[in-house]
């Protein structure tokens, strides 16, 4: 697997592997996640695995109650992980002057990306990330890789605009925004211009760090449906997140702004205290949570 040149080639699956290097697992307290934890503790050992949770203090109390159970049942190493800068979604929301939006997602940007990257980068050894990524989620998921490396789009673009012509040509109808941003790219690739877009947050460190640790990714229920990463973890006797069984299909911040109409409908008839705590930090942000077509 491994793509740093400093290392040998090893399997993912082999002994050696878990020998060299640290096992790192991102953990929401959501199915996917805990399969992934569970896995890479059966795989390497209990004692070579960190779990790491990226706080946004905005998920539910079942969640936080559900990882501290998964934690305890396995016995894990864990770390909450905060960002230093944002105390959560709230204060986010107040020092950005507004909350996350569905075409401004930077909550997972600034609560979750940045703060596992900060971890990584304090990390002085290799690393094995085990991610509980499928690709049925969706359809930016499924070109996702079953292997690669946790620092891939700092060596490698994330856009060009021969991507951009791919991906929105294939589309049988384009908003105005991105009709735009379609004739722009063809007229850039007119004049032989690829406009390479990479991640630059903490550039020079990452360079340096990567030419000493290795940062590969497994991604080991890929391939997997929702009902066998559930299974995973109930065939172990170790319960999954309640919130599955109150309706909702996915676990993370409660609510997300991503949120479907019939998840709202359920958070308003079987979580009535999340309008307070919606009003409440609306009214400390001055800003609204969901656009009004939602509510």
């Amino acid at each position: 697997l491994s793509l740093n040149p400093q290392l040998l080639q090893c399997s993912v699956t082999g002994c050696f592997y878990s020998k060299i290097m640290k096992i790192l697992v991102p953990f929401s307290g959501g199915k996917d996640s805990q399969a992934t934890l569970i896995y890479a503790c059966e795989r390497y050992g209990v004692e070579k695995v960190t779990a790491l949770f990226c706080d946004t203090k905005w998920e539910h109390e079942i969640t936080y109650k559900h990882i501290d159970y998964v934690i305890e049942k396995l016995g894990v190493t864990y770390i909450n992980k905060k960002k230093k800068k944002y105390n959560g979604m709230v204060d986010l929301a107040v020092k950005k002057k507004r909350f996350p939006a569905t075409k401004s997602k930077f909550c997972t940007t600034e609560l979750k990306v940045i703060p596992m990257i900060d971890y990584v980068l304090d990390q002085k050894e290799h690393l094995l990330i085990l991610q509980g990524i499928r690709a049925d989620e969706s359809e930016s998921r499924s070109k996702m890789d079953t292997q690669c490396r946790f620092f891939k789009y700092y060596f490698e673009p994330y856009q060009t605009n021969t991507m951009i012509v791919e991906s929105l040509s294939k589309k049988p109808k384009l908003s105005l925004v991105l009709q735009k941003k379609l004739d722009k790219a063809i007229a850039r690739l007119a004049i032989g211009k690829e406009d390479k877009k990479f991640h630059t947050y903490r550039k020079k460190e990452v360079f340096e760090w990567c030419k000493i640790y290795a940062d590969d990714i497994y991604r080991p229920f890929f391939n997997a449906t929702a009902d066998e990463v559930l299974s995973y973890s109930l065939n172990r006797e170790i319960s999954v997140n309640p919130l599955y069984f109150k309706g909702f299909s996915r676990v993370g911040c409660f609510p997300c702004i991503m949120c479907t109409q019939n998840e709202i409908d359920l958070i308003i008839k079987n979580h009535p205290e999340t309008i307070d705590k919606i009003q409440d930090a609306e009214i400390i942000a001055s800003s609204t949570f969901f656009p009004p077509d939602k509510v």
